[in-house]
């Protein structure tokens, strides 16, 4: 249950109901603004959202009697239908939905999470934090009505306490990732990437399946996965940060029409020579199944390399290959 390209994983953050606006008209905005970030951070991928804590999403209140479950009973004329509908499609019942694994389920249950930091007049420690805590374990997103300035925060600092399996009591200090309006958007989806990326560079399975979401400006060929799963471990690192500066270079061209090309950083053509004598083993199947020529290499450390080429129509970087030294005149 993670945040992965295949599926956004939403968890209601209860203590942003706890404090329900003066108005109904106030109220609606909030519960607008919430659902209007959600749907732009989905941006077409497929969400779910889940409540853990009390009140539940649908009883929380807007404004003094006026609750969620109200909200979604707008008349069909209301220009915000369309956020009704979207709520009412990834939202699941309440508490934990079937697809999480039983090990993160029964971590939930033995956890306890509290605010761990003070914000504004309230003491955060000892006030529980079911729903975000469920956003931290499951690599998910909290989401908040803005009732109060510290859930405008994109990261909320918790204490996160649980059994281990002698069942001795374990802490740490943790940050649930927290969405509560569109302006946020851009920003919480750098931490996700960065969160993303960090989490490759321990699994070359993961690095395969994960590519196209942590590097989205990058395009990568059929037979890269074949090369990715059998990189040994102490190579990721860099590879991720390669990929990383490649995918940051892909987006700067893409943003600026005055470029010409993309502005590579430590990137180079093979030799005249090298291509002539092994320029055939720099053939790689493109992501249509061509079968294309990636000359352009990035060095990763000494031993392995990252072969690529430039498409210029429509702009960006295509990886054809990620493995050991090919052949050149120097170096076979």
């Amino acid at each position: 249950m993670t945040s992965e390209g295949s599926q956004i994983w939403f968890v209601f953050n209860e203590l942003s109901a706890r404090d329900p606006d003066a108005t109904i008209q106030q109220g609606h905005r909030r519960m607008d603004d919430m659902v209007s970030a959600m749907a732009t951070m989905m941006a077409g991928r497929p969400a779910a959202l889940v409540t853990v804590g009390e009140p539940n999403l649908w009883a929380a209140e807007l404004a003094p009697g006026y609750t969620v479950a109200n909200w979604l009973s707008g008349t069909r004329r209301d220009p915000n239908r369309d956020l009704r509908n979207l709520l009412l499609r990834i939202a699941s019942k309440n508490g934990l939905p079937e697809e999480v694994d039983e090990a993160l389920r029964n971590r939930f249950h033995l956890s306890e999470f509290v605010l761990s930091q003070r914000v504004g007049d309230e003491p955060g420690d000892r006030v529980e934090a079911r729903g975000l805590g469920a956003a931290f374990l499951f690599a998910g997103i909290g989401v908040s009505l803005r009732s109060e300035d510290r859930w405008r925060r994109l990261r909320i600092p918790l204490r996160h306490t649980w059994l281990d399996e002698d069942c001795q009591e374990q802490s740490d200090d943790v940050e649930a990732l927290n969405l509560s309006e569109a302006v946020q958007i851009e920003a919480l989806s750098k931490l996700l990437l960065e969160r993303g990326r960090h989490e490759l560079r321990g699994d070359p399975l993961m690095l395969a399946d994960r590519k196209h979401e942590c590097f989205p400006h990058l395009t990568f060929g059929l037979d890269v996965d074949s090369h990715l799963k059998i990189l040994p471990h102490e190579i990721l690192r860099i590879v991720v940060e390669k990929l990383a500066t490649l995918d940051d270079a892909s987006r700067a061209w893409r943003l600026n029409p005055t470029m010409t090309s993309p502005q590579l950083p430590q990137c180079h053509p093979d030799s005249q020579s090298t291509m002539h004598r092994f320029g055939d083993q720099r053939r790689f199947r493109n992501p249509k199944g061509i079968v294309t020529l990636y000359s352009l290499h990035a060095m990763v450390g000494s031993v392995y390399r990252i072969h690529l080429c430039v498409t210029h129509a429509p702009r960006g970087i295509e990886i054809g290959y990620i493995g050991r030294h090919l052949d050149t005149v120097r170096h076979h």
